[in-house]
């Protein structure tokens, strides 16, 4: 070993022993650790970088391949100086074919390398942390053959601690040379290390002999005589608050009280006298969890009690609003049909008569129906579904169902009845409204109704009175086959004698060409 390399070791090992020595005691700091580790060097990467640029090399594939990199083992050994900085000495060994500058030329044989370096990992984290990336700083000397000099080798590495203070570490640096004697090299290691002393038992701390003082017994909080309690059920799913869940206190001196949630999911209390008592809630049939209050409840500060209470129910809500179509506002005490068309089952609500709300339950996955049921009225039909939607995303589904008055002597638009162009041969795939007449006529049996056909000025009068006839026909025809019947009805086409709306724009000849029906008593 040569002078240099003596001293540097003697350098290193002095540094080492310094920082142990003079290290504070701090739990989160690395306690000293040897390790060992497997590297590989890779001269010819930084000539390729050195003559063609980083670009090229990346861009032609120019990096050495690992089979032709040579590599070797090591020692380490950690101390920590701070939580997240550790000082680190290397000695490494290993055979290698060196290219010598300035060329470079290869040596064109294996022989011993040798290198000594040390300095500082710099760690994002602690050792607390299982994974812990790290900046590296050091400083190096090599020897190989005549070739020997020092190097500055910054680097970056991953930490990851495994158990019982064992880190394994993946490292990648690069070796600048101070000088002309040796080749710039780039280092890839990876290795396992394991702290080498046990840690410190604490000094036991002597206990002060204890002298008791007399229990001065504090006095029991006073129960109120009552508290006001609050209780919020909420969706499991979502977490949104639940109105319209009914709750109940229910007390061992047999009081009961039963109020039912706000719009913000909360049923309040006033005044209820100390007792113990059963907190239960129920929506739409389905229990909701359960809570108790107890007399020591009533000893706590405030005069209210807080309760909370979560409800599954796996199906959706339909909030629905009935509404007059013609003033657009709410209309209640309609009787509202809903049919899944999935399962083929069909159950009815009532709109509240304050501001015509409805609600029911909508099964997942499925297919809907929706019509409302109101003497004297005529109802949109609104089909709804609840595939694709996610529950656990999702609590309401809402609706507008719009209902019309169909008094004797008002003649009513029925928009969407389609017939083939220039025909009377009803589309029955667009025409949503015969099923809405249909319904009307089987939903008031004392209704008889004129059903009129109207045309735009397309064409001649003699023309249009006899299209506009025979597509009041068509929809007669429909209804009689829909078990309606005949003598409730009666056709009659208006050709263009009856427009609402200008013939001179493609918008207004479209309004004219409808059906019409007429409620005659």
């Amino acid at each position: 070993m040569t002078i240099e390399m003596r001293n540097i070791c003697f350098i290193i090992a002095f540094f080492c022993f310094g920082i142990s020595a003079f290290a504070q005691n701090d739990s989160l700091k690395k306690r000293p650790t040897l390790g060992v580790h497997f590297f590989y060097n890779d001269f010819a990467s930084p000539q390729q970088i050195r003559g063609n640029g980083l670009g090229k090399v990346l861009q032609n594939n120019l990096w050495n391949r690992p089979q032709k990199i040579q590599g070797g083992f090591g020692l380490d050994y950690f101390q920590g100086i701070t939580k997240k900085i550790d000082a680190i000495g290397t000695i490494n060994t290993s055979w290698v074919n060196y290219l010598v500058p300035p060329t470079p030329t290869p040596y064109g044989s294996s022989h011993l390398m040798l290198d000594i370096n040390a300095g500082i990992n710099t760690k994002l984290l602690s050792d607390k942390h299982v994974v812990s990336p790290y900046l590296i700083t050091k400083a190096g000397f090599s020897s190989f053959k005549s070739q020997n000099g020092f190097n500055l080798i910054p680097g970056l590495g991953v930490q990851f601690n495994l158990f019982k203070e064992i880190f394994v570490n993946t490292t990648f640096e690069y070796r600048v040379p101070l000088g002309k004697k040796l080749s710039p090299q780039l280092y890839y290691s990876i290795g396992i290390a394991k702290s080498i002393f046990k840690k410190k038992a604490p000094k036991p701390i002597k206990e002060k002999p204890i002298v008791e003082k007399p229990v001065v017994k504090e006095p029991e909080p006073a129960i109120l005589l009552t508290k006001n309690v609050s209780v919020i059920i909420t969706d499991e799913a979502t977490g949104q608050p639940l109105e319209y869940a009914e709750v109940t206190l229910k007390g061992d001196l047999g009081n009961v009280y039963t109020i039912n949630t706000n719009q913000d999911g909360k049923a309040l209390f006033r005044d209820i006298p100390k007792d113990n008592y059963s907190v239960v809630g129920r929506l739409n049939r389905i229990d909701a969890t359960s809570a108790n209050i107890s007399l020591d409840d009533y000893k706590k500060q405030g005069n209210q009690l807080e309760i909370s209470l979560t409800h599954n129910d796996p199906r959706f809500t339909l909030v629905g609003n009935t509404i007059d179509k013609n003033v657009n506002l709410p209309i209640g005490n309609t009787s509202v049909s809903i049919t899944n068309s999935s399962q083929n089952s069909t159950g009815f609500v009532t709109s509240k008569a304050s501001d015509g709300e409805f609600r029911s339950q909508l099964e997942s996955a499925s297919d809907f129906v929706v019509f409302g049921k109101k003497a004297s009225y005529i109802s949109n039909i609104e089909n709804i579904s609840t595939k694709g939607l996610n529950r656990s995303t999702t609590l309401y589904v809402k609706l507008q169902l719009g209902i019309e008055e169909a008094k004797a002597g008002k003649s009513i638009v029925l928009n969407k009845i389609f017939f083939e162009t220039g025909k009377s041969n009803l589309n029955m795939v667009t025409s949503q409204d015969l099923q809405k007449l249909t319904q009307f006529m089987l939903d008031n049996p004392a209704v008889k109704l004129e059903i009129q056909g109207h045309t735009d000025n397309v064409g001649s009068l003699e023309t249009n009175l006899r299209l506009s006839q025979q597509r009041a026909n068509s929809v007669v025809e429909y209804l009689v086959a829909s078990r309606i019947a005949r003598e409730r009805m009666n056709a009659k086409g208006y050709g263009s004698n009856l427009p609402i709306s200008s013939n001179k724009t493609t918008e207004g000849r479209s309004q004219n060409r409808r059906v019409e029906m007429k409620v005659l008593e």
